[in-house]
Order: C-alpha cells, then structure tokens, then sequence
C-alpha cells in the first residue's frame, strides 16, 4: 500500500490515474498540467511511458520530479493495452481512472466523479460528459449528460450507447478498485486487440458493477488528432481486430433485447468502414467477411434513432453502388457528400481559436509547461 494512503485528507479516497504514454511529446505537458492541477488532491498519477522513440519519457521523468505523486513505468512498446495493465498492476488507490496522454482535463473531474460515487456507496463507477474536438481543430463540441438515476448494468449499458458513444471510452469514468479488482483479481486488457480493447475491458468490468453514477458536465476534453490510434484509413487485419473487439464486447453484455439492439446498431455503424475500405482496396474476400458478420446487425442500425437520415441514406447508397460494382472513385465521392462540414469549421476554427486559448489560461492550462 503507497505511503500516501496513510496521509489522505479525511473523506478521501486514494484515486489511481493510469496513464499510458506512447510518442505524444506535443501534448503530454498539457495533459500532465491537467491532471495534477485537479482540485482533488489525493491522486497516484501512473504513468507508462511504452517505449517512447520520442522525447515523452524524458517529459515523464522530468514531471515525477516536479510532482512526487507522479510514478513512471518504463517498458518495451507493447501497445496501450500492455501499458494500461502494468499501470493497473502498480495501482494502489481504492479508486481508478484512465486518461490519455493527448487529451485534458478540466480542474474539477476528479473532485465531481469521486464525490458522486461518495454519496452513493453502492456504485462502482462514475460518468461525467466530454468535449469533442473533431476534424482536428479547436471548435469544441460539448457532449453533456442529461441528469440519469443510479442505475444497475443493462440501463447503464443503454446510457452510455444512447449518449454518443461513451460507452467506447475509460478515460470520462472513475471506478471502484473492487470493480477492476474482483476477488483481488485484475481485470486484464486484452493484448492481442489492436483496436477496440477498452471496449471489451469496459464491458467485462459492468458485469462485476452494482451501479453506476452520472455527472452532467462535460469535464474531459477529447482530443482525437490525426494519427492516433482512434483515426486511422486503410484496411489491415490491425483495423479488422475492431470488429473483433465488438464482437467480444457483445457477448459480455446483458441478454436483453433492448441493450443487444442498441448494441448491434452501434456495431454496425462503427465498423461500416471496414465495408468501405476493403472494398476500396479491392480487397474483395475481407469485404465479403465483413458483410457477413455485420449485415445481421442492420437492422438495428435502421431503426436507430440515432443515426442521421442522410448517414443512412448514404449507406444504402454506397452498398448499391459496391453491389454494382462501381469504382472506387464514386464510391469515395458518395462517402464524402457531407465532408464539407469539417472544412467550413477548419475555416471558421481561426476566428475561435484566440479566444479558446485564452479561456484556457485563464484556467490554468498552457501556463508553467516544464521545459527539459
């Protein structure tokens, strides 16, 4: 057990971030400011450096020497799996976060998250909202909570598919230790998952959870960035291990018929690209596997409420035009119908940009960066 546990503030809690680092040297200053400028002072900050070619396990030194709550892990790259179980190993916090290394977070997650699971003992698991970046660029997109009820594991399992996507994440959730350890025994990230393991992971853990906790705001910002590993072209058997991971995921969750619904019809629309790709890349046997596996799933992916009209419209279109067998050039033309929204942001971004940044100083961010 840390020696900081025996000297914790009265009322709280030990929490154990793990964060797994690989290669982001531009971003992990601002990460770290983050993390240890949050109001709840009682944190254990992990952080894995996973055999780094670039400058970010210096960083990662040169901050456990700032901030003697920061551990650092060095290890042989083994990917973010790998990573996040060494940092699991190394924990000692009665609670558990995630976070990453290119990402923020706002001062007072952790203070909201853990007191949230205080006041109710028989949760397990605490979820605030995010902030979306997307296309690359500082307009934010806040992605809020509407209030919900404590609720047990299917009715958790329905909120996170009904609220974009949460359920894909780790990093906008804190845990119980007995949770992620039951019976003392780690719940391991699968290592030979390419994409998709928190997923699997976060799938495993709900069934060990009594009940989950909901925080309206949306306290982490979500950087997606060209090159990380949620952004990626092409189609290899790495980008097929998403589907993969889905597939585990499903069979982990309640057998009801409206969790696995909403399960089916997010699976569909996450790996639809698949379709796309390996048909692109005239990849004609993967495109025919895929197809197989995820068509079931369609219908549900009809019916989902959540999809725009003009996403399913466009489906339908592009599968006509794959069944006919037109060219890859149509193809990409009818996937890109809507893509103009990305670009009209990138030029209204600069407009924002100035006044994003220095709502930030005036937080906190971007001030005192360590330079080594």
């Amino acid at each position: 057990m840390s020696e900081r546990t025996k000297t914790q503030k009265k009322g709280e809690e030990l929490i154990s971030v793990v964060i797994p680092v690989y290669n982001v040297a531009e971003y992990l200053p601002q990460c770290l400011e983050s993390v240890c400028g949050q109001i709840y002072k009682e944190l254990e900050i992990l952080l894995v450096d996973d055999g780094s070619a670039d400058r970010s396990g210096e960083i990662c030194d040169a901050w456990a020497l700032k901030d003697d709550r920061i551990r650092v892990i060095h290890k042989k790259n083994g990917g973010v799996s790998s990573a996040r179980n060494e940092g699991l190993k190394a924990a000692s916090g009665s609670l558990i976060g995630f976070v990453d290394s290119d990402d923020w977070l706002e001062p007072e997650m952790y203070e909201k998250l853990a007191a949230a699971l205080r006041e109710m003992p028989g949760a397990d698991m605490a979820v605030c909202g995010f902030v979306d970046y997307p296309y690359g660029i500082d307009v934010p997109v806040p992605k809020g909570l509407k209030p919900h009820p404590p609720c047990g594991t299917a009715d958790t399992v329905i909120a996170l598919f009904e609220r974009g996507g949460y359920f894909t994440s780790l990093w906008n959730k804190l845990f119980r230790r007995s949770a992620v350890f039951p019976g003392d025994r780690m719940v391991p990230f699968e290592t030979d998952l390419s994409f998709g393991e928190d997923e699997v992971w976060l799938a495993r853990v709900l069934r060990g959870c009594r009940q989950t906790v909901f925080v309206p705001e949306a306290l982490y910002h979500w950087r997606p960035r060209a090159g990380s590993v949620t952004r990626y072209t092409g189609i290899t058997e790495k980008q097929l291990s998403l589907l993969k991971a889905k597939g585990r995921a499903l069979k982990l969750l309640p057998r009801r018929n409206d969790v696995l619904e909403l399960a089916e019809g997010r699976i569909f629309n996450d790996c639809y690209f698949l379709v796309l790709e390996a048909y692109c890349a005239k990849e004609r046997d993967v495109y025919r596997r895929v197809k197989r596996k995820l068509w079931p799933m369609r219908k549900a992916w009809l019916k989902s409420g959540d999809v725009p009209k003009l996403r399913k419209v466009k489906v339908i279109l592009m599968d006509m035009e794959m069944r006919l067998g037109m060219p890859e050039k149509v193809i990409r033309f009818t996937d890109g119908i809507n893509k103009n929204t990305g670009k009209m942001l990138k030029q209204s971004a600069g407009n924002k940009r100035g006044r994003l940044q220095s709502d930030r100083k005036k937080k906190g961010y971007g001030n005192n960066r360590i330079q080594i």
